[in-house]
């Protein structure tokens, strides 16, 4: 095995440190200092009109970690108009990309494509072919012409980490090699790889007992079963560990929705996403003292009770709710998504807040003062939005798949007469539901309620 290079170890040692933060209380806004993404003063490469493909192998066909990182981009920059189209396919390599690349990638006349591969090419290539097969596919890019980015092949999670890398050894070092080579292109490169190989592989030993815990929570409502205190004294004492089990679902190489989520947010942070969407304080008279990214007016305090409307400038991450159990394990999603509101001075232990009329959930005064990151809300009308537009980038998707599949037909020598009609009328379709999603995707006036508990 070659030796990690030195920024490898850095890397590495890093994602360590960002680990314990792990424990946090998922309410209170992130604002530890120099986190290991910190010193990238990358610009984050999307760009108002362009037509991103996201090329791919099952992976990305999945459409869970690609429709995350798209839906950020859809809430986080609002005031660009853009489009997202998905390229994986089960079991691709380099050269399959290129074998396809004319029907399925080209015809959206792109400006940038992203690539994301590695984990069927490191059967059959060496790094070095590795590396010269995707220079290949980044002349052929070029020749859109089209910006490319570089996506290193995410980890197989079974339980290796950066001090033993095991199975993940190659893998590594293509993610090692694809850093240089995108160097010397000029082009983005986003590591995913080795911020994930230690936290995927130390949380490996704890998936067993996230996977047994709904089963458990099914046993004990029996009264019936012996010893039945005991297990909910033990599923208690779970759900009162800050460092809660979690589940990367899926598979080893294809993780479900937790797993996904963490790969969405390495590769945004990598490549520099902008973290803010706004931040209010006020104080319990009702006094705004600071709206950044947002407009409060219409504030009023009675009773105790303080109610106010906010107008943010952006939205904050949309999160899946089969994936939240992760936020504790990766703090970049929240550091993705500082949505944070702050309220001094007040009298009462613990504050119940709501957002339409709907409960977002019960935090202290206390935390209330150090700031609350909204994002960390699973329920109530933020939550919802960013499930709004989760939906609207998954219906596209289908269509795109539609579309896929019609330009391999229309691409054939035997195409029917009609084929170029029937695809002209999908991208029509992909090109309505794009503006779904930019609907979904415009920030609303929100109502607020801080009330004393009851």
């Amino acid at each position: 095995m070659n030796p990690p290079c030195p920024a490898s170890r850095v890397s590495l040692c890093s994602t360590r440190r960002a680990r314990q933060f792990g424990g946090a209380a998922l309410a209170l806004l992130v604002t530890a200092a120099a986190p290991w993404w910190s010193a990238r003063a990358a610009e984050f490469p999307l760009k108002d009109g362009d037509t991103w493909v996201m090329a791919g192998d099952s992976i990305t066909a999945q459409h869970l970690h690609s429709n995350y990182y798209e839906a950020f981009c859809y809430a986080r920059y609002p005031k660009l108009t853009f489009r997202f189209r998905n390229s994986g396919v089960g079991g691709d390599t380099i050269p399959k990309v290129l074998a396809r690349f004319d029907w399925d990638l080209a015809p959206w006349k792109p400006t940038v494509i992203s690539v994301e591969l590695g984990m069927n090419d490191q059967g059959g290539f060496s790094v070095e072919q590795f590396i010269a097969n995707m220079g290949q596919l980044s002349e052929r890019i070029k020749a859109v012409p089209a910006r490319p980015v570089f996506f290193s092949p995410s980890p197989i999670n079974n339980g290796d980490t950066g001090a033993k890398l095991g199975g993940n050894t190659k893998l590594h070092q293509f993610s090692v090699a694809l850093k240089t080579f995108a160097a010397a292109q000029g082009a983005p490169y986003a590591d995913q790889f080795h911020p994930l190989v230690d936290v995927w592989g130390a949380n490996k030993p704890r998936e067993a007992l996230a996977n047994a815990l709904p089963p458990l929570r099914t046993l004990a409502k029996d009264d019936r079963l012996a010893g039945v205190e005991s297990l909910r004294a033990f599923l208690a004492a779970q759900d009162a560990s800050p460092a809660r089990p979690v589940s990367m679902q899926g598979d080893p190489v294809h993780p479900g929705p937790p797993g996904q989520l963490t790969m969405a947010a390495a590769l945004l942070k990598e490549l520099g996403a902008e973290g803010f969407v706004s931040s209010a304080t006020l104080d319990a008279q009702g006094k705004v003292t600071e709206a950044k990214a947002c407009v409060v007016e219409n504030v009023k305090s009675e009773n105790g009770k303080l109610t106010f409307d906010r107008l943010d400038e952006t939205l904050p991450f949309p999160i899946p709710d089969d994936a939240r159990a992760v936020l504790p394990l990766y703090p970049p999603i929240l550091e993705l998504s500082q949505y944070t509101l702050k309220v001094t001075g007040l009298t009462a232990e613990r504050y119940d807040l709501k957002v339409n009329g709907t409960a977002l959930g019960t935090v202290s005064a206390r935390d209330l003062a150090q700031g609350v990151n909204l994002t960390s809300f699973g329920q109530g009308a933020i939550a919802a939005q960013g499930r709004a537009i989760l939906a609207e980038v998954g219906a596209k998707e289908n269509l795109v798949g539609q579309w896929r599949g019609q330009s391999r037909a229309a691409a054939a020598p035997n195409a029917p007469a009609d084929a170029k009609e029937r695809l002209a009328a999908l991208a029509k379709q992909v090109e309505a539901a794009d503006a779904k999603i930019r609907a979904a995707a415009k920030p609303a006036k929100l109502h607020f309620e801080v009330a004393p508990a009851k």
